[in-house]
């Protein structure tokens, strides 16, 4: 392939017979590629990644675009089309620009500040070493902790700083007893770490003060992996299909790191050189993506990791543009696909709420289940599928300007709530559990999940429900139920949910009420023993609890309460982030999780089916 910009090439390879001259007239732009690159290889060519949820495959259409051959307009899949020479691909904003709602609030606890960055600044006047005495012995003589020897490089560093007659002093930048650098001057006002919460759809960083442990910004992003796949199982071939894969992943995710430190940065008018640490959580396979650890084990039986432990080592490693020796601290996996983001959603829990028996649900594009108290928690993780994020869903789109987030039916009135109050283009993860367990309560669906024709709802529904009949239609064989009237979504298709949706649907959401259900099981409790059910995830808190309940999503336990605790993960980062007490209890608290396989339990398949029901 041969880059272009502003309508000019710039070749990185050879030009042969068989490279194809590409157009792009909206962006005013042309690209060569090879013969055997599709579309969508193309566009990211240029610099604009289509969204390829289903990795590629053809399955999920969500690259579908227009393109102009021999004169002939057609919509075609980007991830299948082969180029040719002359091709024209009228890409617009939207195909290419991946925007969404992504959750950033948290429960906030209140914690002994004690971050693991320190500085210690060291006056001109204490730096005098005494004749035939060694700098770096006097140094650490001069103060109150222990410093390992430091690496060559800083004494190197040191040993030119000592030489300036004008310098006014030194600090030093310590990580517990590691020295990371030795720095002119007074620094020590200026101290700064990161927590993220890595998820296989969205990053969220947060940057704190470690001075003072105060939350300085917030900054979030979708994964830039996304255009290799909406799930893990999808990201973790793509590493396997070719040996640049694992590198290709590994990049994106740290270019999407590097765009929320610029941001960061920017907006606070700080020096990336004195952001000295950043604590990460992620699931199993966002770690060994991350971290350059082959993920091919985690797509086998029997879906081992290469490492469970934390994981310590530096920005220059990895390629984060901070301190090049600062510290990443990968927190620890719990087992199989149970990640650290599970783990960091116990951190966040005040040690209050970690006594009483509680059911703990993230739902993500996996779906992590924890249930337990103080003294043993159960984890386990169920293969709910990216349905319940819109992403095997016909209309479905992420949460982002003209997405259905709401929907109300009563008394044969359809009212939708549409994010930014555009025209609907499509149905997010929320709208859709909305829409299903509207569409149950109204009897449009039996119990089984079937939609019904006209003429059996009519048959059985409430009087004041009639209307809802003039939506149920037969398209290509296939029953669907639309979620507007004909030009109610302007240049856009008219929305419906489909059969195959509400199969969707019933398969990701049986799912996770079997999971939930068989942890239960294993662990002997029972529902009148929960003290409440907690959702934590981006998908988990825009949905109406209400409505999952319905569609038996979550369990509903009799005055059992259920309410949701926001970006749980990376609140438990930001935790062991800031305090000394976390980090020493987090091993404590790792021994009293146990991985529960749910695969391998023999009830799961024979419940898995039983609850596709609603």
């Amino acid at each position: 392939m041969s880059f272009a910009e502003n309508g000019r090439f710039h070749y990185n390879r050879k030009e042969n017979n068989m490279m194809k001259k590409v157009l792009f007239p909206n962006q005013n732009k042309e690209i060569l590629c090879q013969e055997n690159d599709t579309v969508a290889v193309a566009c990211s060519g240029l610099g604009y990644p289509l969204d390829l949820v289903c990795g590629g495959k053809g399955t999920c259409k969500k690259c579908t675009i227009e393109i102009e051959r021999d004169g002939i307009r057609q919509e075609v899949l980007a991830c299948q089309e082969p180029v040719s020479d002359g091709l024209i691909v009228y890409l617009k904003y939207g195909d290419y620009k991946h925007e969404a709602s992504i959750l950033t609030d948290r429960i906030e606890t209140e914690l002994n500040i004690d971050p693991p960055v320190k500085k210690i600044f060291i006056d001109k006047k204490f730096l005098k070493t005494p004749f035939y005495y060694g700098d770096w012995e006097h140094i650490q003589a001069k103060v109150p902790v222990r410093i390992n020897t430091p690496a060559l490089c800083l004494l190197q560093k040191l040993s030119q700083l000592m030489q300036k007659l004008e310098m006014d002093g030194i600090t030093l930048v310590l990580r517990d007893e590691q020295l990371l650098d030795i720095e002119q001057g007074d620094t020590s006002a200026s101290n700064y770490g990161f927590a993220v919460d890595l998820g296989s759809t969205s990053v969220v960083a947060y940057l704190y003060d470690l001075n003072s442990g105060k939350k300085v910004g917030v900054y979030s992003a979708l994964n830039g992996q996304i255009t290799e796949g909406a799930d893990v199982i999808s990201r973790i071939m793509a590493a396997m299909k070719n040996s640049e894969g694992l590198k290709i992943l590994q990049r994106k995710v740290a270019e999407t790191i590097n765009a929320l430190i610029l941001e960061a940065i920017q907006q606070n008018q700080i020096s990336a050189e004195n952001i000295y640490t950043m604590v990460i959580c992620g699931n199993s396979a966002m770690q060994h993506i991350f971290l350059g650890l082959h993920p091919g084990s985690l797509g086998r039986t029997p879906y081992t990791n290469t490492i469970l432990s934390e994981v310590l080592t530096t920005a220059r490693e990895l390629s984060l543009n901070i301190h090049p020796n600062a510290i990443i601290d990968f927190l620890p996996l719990i087992g199989g696909f149970v990640g650290a983001d599970t783990l960091a959603v116990l951190l966040a829990l005040p040690e209050g709420e970690r006594q009483g028996n509680r059911l703990i649900i993230d739902l993500g594009t996996n779906g992590e289940i924890l249930l337990g108290n103080e003294k043993k928690w159960l984890a386990t993780s169920t293969a709910a599928g990216p349905a319940l994020e819109g992403a095997t869903i016909r209309f479905g789109m992420r949460g982002t300007n003209g997405a259905i987030e709401r929907v109300k039916l009563s008394e044969g009135k359809i009212e939708l709530k549409v994010i930014g109050g555009e025209q609907p283009r499509g149905i997010c993860g929320s709208g859709i559990v909305d829409a299903v367990a509207e569409m149950l309560k109204a009897e449009l669906i039996s119990k089984e999940g079937r939609l019904l024709s006209p003429g059996k709802y009519l048959k059985v529904c409430r009087p004041e429900n009639q209307r809802f009949a003039n939506y149920l239609a037969n398209l290509d064989g296939v029953s669907v139920f639309y979620l507007m009237d004909e030009g109610q979504s302007g240049d856009n298709d008219r929305i419906y949910i489909s059969q195959k949706d509400i199969r969707a649907v019933q398969l990701a959401k049986s799912a996770i009420y079997t999971g939930c259900m068989l942890l239960m099981k294993e662990y002997g409790l029972e529902g009148e023993d929960l003290e409440e059910i907690l959702i934590a995830g981006a998908f988990g808190n825009y949905i109406d609890a209400p409505s999952a309940q319905v569609l038996g999503l979550f369990p509903n336990f009799s005055n059992v309460p259920i309410r949701s605790i926001g970006n749980a993960a990376g609140a438990g980062a930001s935790n062991f982030l800031l305090s000394r007490n976390i980090r020493i209890n987090t091993l404590i608290l790792l021994a009293k999780i146990t991985h529960f396989d749910l695969a391998a339990n023999p009830a799961f398949q024979q419940e898995y089916l039983q609850n596709t029901g609603f």
